[in-house]
């Protein structure tokens, strides 16, 4: 403890030099053990990745050899073709069913890349292969014992195709599975010459890529695979070549059962270490640079440290003691990293704190002028419900009376608009999606008898939706609007049409119909109305205009209650028609 507080008493220039003596020692020590460390485990992971290696070597060989040991099981015993092709004894007969062979056997071939030819050989002579010398297969019919299921020959190298190619051949001898007097003679010999590629498969591309050496041997010691390029296929093997080299390299065989031959690996050293080497390098020139840095004068560095630190900490006082506008100041130093790395998170804050700011006062402004238009449409509906109880009480006294008269169609139209008149001095803020469709059939009832056969109404409505509950009188003002400034003026029969769907989370309300539709600069006046802040009119929205007060109203409220991303989207084409959609959220609470 004496220690450590002799040494915090040390002026920073000593304290320096004793760090930079600790580092260098502790960077040496680092560098040796990590080397060695990593060393040792390059060397036990190669191993275990060289058995590895040689076990998938194995295992696709025995993959393949499967597929080739079924392939000549489904020629032999599965085909009639093949059974019938062999036990016939009639010339012309076996000459028709030669056709039938071969293209059976062309299909065999496809199934399986690697396959360059399939040849048969009957007990009489007969040949038949698909390509390549039969003559050079011929011999290879005595090669294949009886009664075993497959048989691959040694590495042979045959001409084929005009050229010599490196092959192994599987067989197997065919027996009659429908004449059982002879059942332990066999009827024929059927070859498969296999490229290399057959049994080694995409596991050929692995090996190329690992950057060990590997043989591969047949019984006879013959090298029928090798990514090392002083050494050629056909070759004899020789092991002590493979032999000749350093003591650290890793070698490893295994055998294949399938072939009858072995697998060496080897890792050279160089290959093993040369990731290290590389490791080792780089932690040489991190060192240099480590002492390079030490190596700057004490003085400057202690500037370096204690001048950008003392500036920050006087434009920090001056921060806290100031106003409003020494928030738009920031700072600049020069320095190292770490000092520029707190400046620039500092100036970030004090961005951040400037941004606030400002939105808390903006937001503070809109919440008092949103405040303003709710108190404003509460006063607007509680003196709007005066007339409506008025008029609901009347119209009630005169359905009496036409019912007493028996005018039936002064008792539904005064009916219908009493309905209407109740549902618009109800309470409830939110209803279910079947009282507001009620209320504007009820509406349309009484236009359909004031215009007669000159509005057809259509509705097409998803009938889970009637009971989601949304804003009250949101169609009515929509639907008026289209009855009294899209179709009222238009000559002729109009068709409305109401749809109510919900699509990606968002409930959709429209109402389309085909009148007169809105003319151009009316059309862009009440897109950029709907485009503004709730409660407030667009640049240039004239006072006078009074076709859109209810849309508009529709509009506010929504975005009041749900945000600015619903509300609603008008969309119309002069002389066609108008659409005019109502979005909000499917499920969504409301903000207010």
């Amino acid at each position: 403890m004496k220690t450590l507080k002799y040494f915090k008493k040390l002026p920073i220039g000593q304290q320096l030099s004793i760090l930079a003596f600790f580092v260098v020692a502790v960077m040496i020590f680092i560098i040796l053990s990590n080397f060695i460390q990593v060393s040792r485990v390059m060397k036990e992971k190669n191993s275990e990745y060289v058995t590895e290696s040689i076990s998938q070597i194995n295992q696709t060989i025995a993959s393949n050899s499967d597929v080739v040991k079924r392939l000549l099981e489904k020629i032999s015993y599965n085909s009639p073709i093949v059974q019938s092709y062999l036990n016939e004894t009639d010339s012309v007969s076996k000459f028709v069913e030669y056709t039938q062979l071969k293209s059976y056997i062309g299909d065999m071939i496809d199934m399986k890349d690697g396959i360059l030819d399939i040849a048969m050989i009957d007990n009489n002579g007969t040949v038949f292969n698909t390509s390549g010398d039969i003559n050079e297969l011929l011999p290879f019919r005595e090669e294949i014992p009886e009664r075993k299921m497959y048989y691959y020959t040694s590495l042979q190298t045959i001409p084929f195709n005009s050229k010599m190619r490196h092959v192994f051949i599987a067989g197997t001898r065919i027996y009659s599975i429908t004449n059982f007097e002879n059942k332990e003679v066999p009827i024929g010999t059927l070859l498969l010459v296999l490229d290399i590629s057959a049994m080694l498969g995409e596991q050929e591309q692995v090996i190329r890529m690992s950057g060990s050496e590997v043989y591969m041997i047949d019984r006879n010691g013959v090298v029928f695979y090798t990514n090392n390029d002083e050494i050629s296929v056909g070759s004899k093997y020789d092991e002590a070549q493979l032999l000749d080299g350093d003591d650290s390299d890793i070698i490893r065989t295994g055998e294949i059962p399938d072939l009858g031959g072995r697998v060496i690996i080897k890792v050279p050293a160089s290959a093993l270490l040369s990731e290290v080497a590389e490791i080792r390098r780089q932690q040489l020139l991190v060192f240099c640079i480590s002492l390079a840095v030490l190596a700057f004068p004490f003085l400057f560095v202690i500037n370096n440290i204690l001048y950008p630190l003392k500036k920050l900490l006087r434009f920090m006082k001056e921060i806290r003691s100031g106003t409003l506008k020494t928030l738009k100041k920031r700072i600049e130093l020069e320095g190292y990293y770490e000092m520029m790395t707190t400046t620039n998170h500092f100036n970030a804050m004090l961005d951040e704190i400037d941004d606030l700011t400002h939105k808390l006062l903006e937001s503070n402004v809109r919440l008092y002028e949103a405040e303003l238009v709710k108190k404003k449409s509460e006063l607007a509906f509680l003196q709007s419900q005066i007339n409506p109880h008025f008029l609901y009480n009347t119209l009630e006294s005169i359905k009496g009376i036409a019912a007493d008269e028996g005018s039936d169609k002064i008792f539904r139209i005064s009916k219908a608009l009493a309905l209407v008149f109740r549902y618009s001095i109800k309470g409830a803020d939110r209803i279910p999606l079947r009282e507001e469709i009620q209320m504007i059939q009820n509406y349309m009832y009484i236009q359909q008898i004031r215009f007669g056969d000159r509005i057809e109404m259509e509705y097409e409505i998803d009938q889970t939706l009637l009971d989601y509950k949304v804003p009250r009188m949101i169609l009515q003002p929509i639907v008026e609007n289209a009855v009294f400034h899209g179709m009222e003026p238009k000559v002729g029969g109009c068709k409305l049409r109401f749809e109510a769907y919900v699509r990606q989370d968002i409930l959709y309300l429209s109402v389309k119909d085909s009148g007169v539709g809105i003319k151009r600069d009316t059309l862009e006046h009440i897109q950029a109305r709907l485009m503004a802040e709730p409660g407030f009119k667009a640049s240039g929205e004239r006072e006078e205009c009074t076709e859109g007060i209810g849309l508009f109203n529709v509009h506010d409220r929504i975005r009041l209650n749900y945000g600015n991303l619903y509300g609603v989207r008008v969309v119309s084409m002069l002389g066609i028609g108008t659409e005019v959609s109502i979005l909000m959220p499917y499920g969504g609470e409301l903000l207010a």
